[in-house]
């Protein structure tokens, strides 16, 4: 369906317009689908699981709250209470950081261990499906150019940084 036809919009939209509209549109189904197929299911939100995820795949030590930041999907999101709320379900621990006593480390617990390997295979299955109505070439085609947007809009950002 159209873009313009699914939000009822009577009217041409500038291009920069619409190509917002449409990558914010495809997020909210994206969001949607791994909201209703897997976090619903397993009580956690997206950003927890991101959260779990970058500590899964990080150093034994774990990460600083600053690291985790860093890679977060959502860069805005509230790290601090986010490990808050996986540290009371048990799924990760705060340590004192030797280095520097103002930050603390984040590391998965073994529940949480557990939690993300249940979870990780109805993750990687519902996102199996993500691009399904896409052929390989198509795929990789839009990756590219979703790549290029992030890099673009990253400049775009950091040219605002210096103003």
């Amino acid at each position: 369906m159209h873009l313009r036809e699914e939000l009822k919009i009577g009217k041409p939209i500038e291009p920069g317009h619409e190509v917002a509209l449409a990558l914010l549109l495809t997020r909210e189904y994206v969001s949607r689908i791994l909201d209703e197929q897997v976090f619903k299911k397993v009580e956690i939100t997206d950003q927890q699981f991101n959260v779990l995820r970058i500590l899964k795949g990080g150093p034994k030590d774990g990460y600083l709250i600053g690291e985790i930041k860093e890679r977060m999907i959502f860069r805005n999101a509230d790290v601090p209470r986010l490990v808050d709320r996986l540290a009371a379900q048990g799924l990760v621990k705060r340590f004192e950081n030797p280095q520097d006593r103002r930050g603390s480390r984040v590391r998965l617990t073994l529940k949480g261990d557990g939690f993300q390997e249940k979870v990780r295979p109805i993750h990687a299955s519902v996102c199996e499906g993500i691009d399904g109505c896409l052929s390989d070439q198509e795929r990789d085609q839009l990756l590219g150019l979703l790549e290029r947007l992030r890099d673009h809009h990253r400049q775009m950002l950091a040219d605002g940084a210096k103003e």
